[in-house]
């Protein structure tokens, strides 16, 4: 089953959002120290950032930039609710914004891991039946190529 990994437009109220970010961080934050997983980045939207493999003389990607990359996606109980690969424009609001954001921190050739909260995921509308409304997520990926 394919996910569109598009942006969502989501109306919820600010304070019940910040409470669903406190759980959500919570949950993420008992995942990483349950997995024993070194964050390499923590940006202020929530998202965690894990350098997997490194390529030193990897292109850096620039916004505007088609990206071709390989992932999964799983949610925190590590249920896969999609994997596969493609391209998309990095920084214009093709995925969700949560993948842009993590990806733009790779370079051609680098593996990484993302985990970050629903608010820059698929929010409180969730997407079908495999992504409930406000989960966190992890992404694997591989970025293949770009120009």
């Amino acid at each position: 089953m394919s996910f569109c990994l598009g942006t969502l437009a989501c109306g919820t109220k600010k304070v019940k959002e910040n409470k669903m970010q406190e759980s959500e961080e919570v949950q993420i934050e008992n995942y990483i120290k349950k997995n024993a997983i070194k964050v390499d980045f923590k940006s202020n939207s929530g998202l965690r950032f894990i350098l997997n493999q490194e390529a030193k003389d990897g292109m850096s990607l620039k916004q505007g930039q088609s990206v071709k990359v390989k992932y999964s996606g799983s949610l925190l109980n590590d249920k896969q609710f999609d994997a596969g690969s493609f391209n998309f424009i990095l920084g214009v609001g093709q995925v969700i914004t949560g993948f842009d954001e993590g990806i733009a921190k790779l370079k051609v050739g680098e593996k990484g891991t993302l985990i970050f909260p629903s608010s820059i995921g698929y929010g409180a509308a969730g997407a079908g039946s495999d992504i409930p409304p406000n989960s966190p997520l992890i992404f694997e990926i591989e970025v293949l190529a770009a120009r």
